[in-house]
């Protein structure tokens, strides 16, 4: 595997203190099935930013946890690269924001991306280029996105299934960095797209093309709208496809793999793929129960959680995945 310059040094996350329960959708909503929907979802509880707080703000907190954590990186950082599709202004970027509240030197890059669940990935191969090519040596990666506030009250389906969170990922260089990095290297990413799935996973009005003016139309829905069965089919098509073409193309086993970070869809995609990749409980850790999903921030915060609770030797192999709107899905191998 040709591995590139750039390691994830440190990962710090936020959640919303707010806890909403399934206990609560079972006293509001008794005539949804909570428990059959449960079993698929695989969500028993999930973290709901306040009516007054936003994504930008969760990943402030992020931000001056991993900051506190590692004083030296406040004058080191020279890149802010910021995934949302929850940002607080129209113009301008949450990167901007976060470089002045945390007082970064002002030579800083800084730039909005608009991706969902593969919006991890993508950012690690934009950092890691950056670090590749000398732009940058030491970049905050922030994934975070307040799905709930896109949410109908009345959608068991999307209600049951999201979180809000942010995180926030050093992506520098070992050599410098002092300290030990949570993953060393990274290898061949594979990044894929298809926009004949936009409409299966969207928010149609609010925006540009049917903006807050047309309120008043019947087809007016500012909303997320997710067909359940064509993304799980669009995983279980598109997604195992790809991840078999990556281990193919490194001439490696799935079973070789010493943990996947698979982004935390829902419990029936996560069940699937792992079927599909013939892979143990153990290769496929998961923190779905507690958290939702989380969209962009899920594998980052999976990272984080893993870590914290295991140790895996250096030198094992990893296999980090997302995917969701766009379609867009996106994978790469890493080396502990």
């Amino acid at each position: 595997m040709q591995q590139r310059p750039g390691s994830l040094i440190d990962i710090e996350y936020y959640l919303p203190q707010q806890v909403v329960h399934n206990s609560y959708f079972r006293e509001k909503f008794p005539e949804w099935n909570v428990d059959q929907t449960a079993l698929r979802t695989g969500v028993l509880e999930r973290h709901i930013a306040r009516q007054d707080e936003t994504a930008y703000d969760l990943a402030l907190a992020a931000a001056l946890k991993l900051l506190d954590k590692n004083p030296p990186l406040r004058e080191k950082v020279d890149g802010i690269i910021f995934c949302t599709q929850s940002p607080d202004y129209v113009m301008p970027s949450n990167a901007f924001l976060l470089q002045r509240d945390l007082g970064l030197k002002k030579n800083t890059l800084a730039f909005d991306y608009n991706l969902a669940c593969s919006g991890f990935i993508y950012g690690l191969m934009m950092a890691t280029s950056f670090i590749r090519s000398g732009v940058a040596c030491n970049l905050l990666l922030v994934t975070a996105d307040t799905y709930s506030k896109h949410l109908r009250e009345d959608d068991r389906s999307t209600r049951m299934l999201f979180g809000d969170g942010a995180a926030v990922s050093w992506i520098g260089q070992v050599d410098n960095c002092g300290a030990e990095p949570l993953i060393r290297s990274f290898g061949n990413f594979a990044l894929s797209s298809d926009g004949t799935g936009w409409d299966q996973f969207v928010i149609r009005s609010g925006a540009s093309r049917q903006p807050q003016s047309c309120q008043a139309e019947t087809d007016y829905n500012d909303k997320i709208a997710m067909n359940g069965l064509w993304v799980l089919n669009f995983v279980n098509d598109r997604v195992i496809k790809q991840l078999r073409e990556l281990l193919a193309s490194n001439q490696l086993e799935a079973e070789e793999i010493d943990q996947f970070f698979i982004h935390q869809a829902s419990g029936l995609a996560l069940d699937s793929l792992g079927k599909k990749l013939k892979v143990s409980n153990d290769q496929m850790f998961s923190n779905l129960a507690s958290i939702g999903n989380t969209v962009s921030a899920s594998v980052p915060i999976l990272i984080k959680d893993y870590f914290s609770q295991n140790t895996l030797p250096q030198g094992s192999r990893l296999l980090l995945s997302g995917f969701g709107v766009g379609y867009s899905w996106a994978s790469v191998l890493a080396i502990k």
